[in-house]
C-alpha cells in the first residue's frame, strides 16, 4: 500500500511539473543570473578601460608639462646670461668713469694660441698695431688681464699668467710699487722688486700704477695672498680677480709707451 502511494505521488509531482513547465522558469532563472555576472563583467571592463584613459592622459598632460617647463628653463637660462653680459658691461662703464678718464678702449677677440704647447699667449684680431708700443689688455669687467704686443705684423696678447706679462703696480693704501712677472703655478700673480722698507699685508689690493704709460691707473689686478722677504726686496703673491685663460673677449687699451 506505501508502495504504491509513494509511486502516485512521484508521478503526480513530475505530472505537475510538465504542466507549469517549471524547467523553463528554472532556465530563465539561471539566464538572468548569467545576465547579472555578464553585466557585472562589463561593468568592470568599462570602468577598467576608464581608469587606464586617465591614467595615460594625466601621464601625457605631464609630458607636456614637462616640455614647457624646459622650454620655460631654457628662456630663463637666456634672459640670465643676457642679464650678467649686461651686468658685465656696466661694471666696465663704472670703472671708467671712477677714472675720471677718456680711455681709447677697443673690443678685441682672441682668434688662436700663439703656440699650441703655451695657453699664456695668444693672438688678438686687432691689425695695425705700432710694433714699437706696448697695449694694455682689460676684461669686461674691468681688471687687467696682460699686455699686447705686435710681433711681426701679427698682434700677440701677453696674459697674466706669462712671464713677460709686465706692468708696474701699487700694493695697499700706501701705493708700495712692484712689477707683476707672471703667475706660480697657484694661479696666484707674483709680483717682485717690492721694496724691502715699505709695509703691506696680506688682503691689501693691488692695482696698476701707470708709471710705465702701460695701463691707466687704478685698474685693480688683485689682492695680496702672500709675501716674502728677501735680502733687499720683497716678493709677494697677489690672487688675480681677471679669469684670463679660456677668456675670448677682452678690451684693447691704446698707450704712447715706446718699449724699444
Amino acid at each position: 500500500m506505501n508502495k504504491k502511494f509513494t509511486l502516485f505521488l512521484i508521478l503526480l509531482t513530475i505530472g505537475i511539473l510538465y504542466i507549469f513547465n517549471i524547467e523553463k522558469v528554472i532556465q530563465n532563472k539561471l539566464s538572468m543570473l548569467n545576465s547579472s555576472i555578464q553585466s557585472t563583467y562589463i561593468n568592470f571592463i568599462i570602468s577598467l578601460h576608464a581608469t587606464i584613459d586617465k591614467y595615460f592622459n594625466q601621464l601625457s598632460y605631464i609630458n607636456k608639462l614637462i616640455i614647457s617647463n624646459d622650454e620655460h628653463l631654457k628662456y630663463k637660462t637666456l634672459y640670465e646670461a643676457t642679464q650678467s653680459q649686461l651686468k658685465q658691461l656696466n661694471k666696465n662703464v663704472q670703472i671708467i668713469q671712477k677714472n675720471d678718464l677718456d680711455l681709447n678702449l677697443v673690443k678685441i677677440k682672441v682668434l688662436s694660441y700663439y703656440k699650441f704647447n703655451d695657453n699664456t699667449r695668444v693672438i688678438i684680431n686687432k691689425k695695425g698695431l705700432d710694433s714699437s708700443k706696448i697695449y694694455s689688455l682689460i676684461t669686461f669687467d674691468g681688471y687687467s688681464a696682460g699686455i699686447v704686443l705686435n710681433k711681426n705684423n701679427t698682434s700677440i696678447a701677453y696674459l697674466n699668467e706669462n712671464k713677460k706679462s709686465n706692468y708696474t703696480v701699487f700694493i695697499g693704501s700706501e701705493n708700495v710699487p712692484g712689477i707683476t712677472s707672471g703667475m706660480k703655478n697657484n694661479g696666484q700673480i707674483l709680483v717682485k722688486y717690492v721694496p724691502i722698507w715699505q709695509n703691506i699685508a696680506l688682503g691689501d689690493e693691488v692695482i696698476t700704477s701707470s708709471m710705465d704709460n702701460i695701463f691707466p691707473y687704478g685698474i685693480k689686478v688683485g689682492k695680496v695672498t702672500k709675501i716674502k722677504e728677501q735680502d733687499n726686496m720683497k716678493e709677494v703673491l697677489v690672487q688675480p680677480y681677471a679669469q684670463t685663460l679660456g677668456n675670448r673677449d677682452y678690451y684693447l687699451y691704446e698707450t704712447p709707451y715706446n718699449h724699444q
